[in-house]
């Protein structure tokens, strides 16, 4: 600006009909070289927006078949057609894609029950296994007893 007058306007009142046109000119060509940088940019954030809705969908779907099989996996060890270590799998495979899920949860809760019951069935083993070989222990002393009472009886009937 020149004392508060803008280029073209000073150009027009100076009567320079060349200098105008040229600002013209200028002018118009700005206009359009924003417009198209408007409408490149519009269309950059058209692709962006269809990338991220492409991207939305995939993890929708992927978390869909996560959930599924992991009530599948929930639904099997339930039946008794699978094991803890069936469901351990299902769990490792589908963790990322359910993360935060009802199935998720409903498949850890059921892992941490299968893990609990199996611990539990374990000591229960152990200590039906430490009762017998204790009656085992006692019947070979109650025997071993019995032949040296039969062993002391026999020689004092010599």
């Amino acid at each position: 600006t020149v004392a508060g007058r803008a280029a073209l306007q000073f150009a027009q009142g100076e009567g320079h009909a060349e200098c105008v046109r040229a600002l013209e000119e200028h002018s118009s060509t700005a206009a359009e070289a924003e417009g198209e940088t408007a409408v490149a940019e519009s269309a950059e954030q058209a692709a962006a927006a269809a990338r991220e809705a492409a991207a939305a969908a995939e993890a929708a779907e992927a978390r869909d078949a996560a959930e599924a099989a992991l009530r599948e996996a929930v639904e099997a060890c339930e039946r008794g057609d699978a094991d803890l270590e069936a469901l351990r799998a299902a769990i490792n495979a589908n963790t990322q894609a359910a993360d935060g899920s009802e199935a998720l949860r409903a498949a850890r809760r059921l892992r941490d029950e299968l893990a609990e019951r199996k611990v539990r069935e374990a000591r229960a083993l152990k200590r039906q296994r430490q009762k017998e070989e204790k009656a085992a222990a006692r019947q070979a002393a109650a025997v071993a007893r019995a032949a040296e009472e039969a062993d002391a009886a026999a020689r004092a009937a010599e």
